[in-house]
């Protein structure tokens, strides 16, 4: 497979992971964003800064997840 089929299809499984932690992180209320060694984690009803953090970040990966799939997409070989 060439990188022009495969770079989107990884930068769209990450965006969509990444969608997938900010609706269920928003669903039940507790925000988390697993990493190796720390997991950051808020609960909007007594940790609000904290939760609206952790949703600030999960939101700007997802949001540059998925515009590296459409430029990616429409621009394969660069600008």
């Amino acid at each position: 497979m060439s990188e022009n089929v495969y770079g989107p299809i990884v930068t769209l499984i990450v965006g969509l992971i990444f969608i997938w932690l900010l609706v269920t992180g928003l669903k039940r209320g507790e925000m988390e964003l697993p990493y190796f060694g720390v997991t950051l984690s808020g609960r909007r009803n007594d940790q609000p800064i904290i939760f609206w953090a952790v949703t600030a970040v999960i939101t700007t990966i997802a949001a540059l997840a998925l515009i590296a799939t459409i430029v990616q997409m429409f621009l394969p070989h660069g600008l």
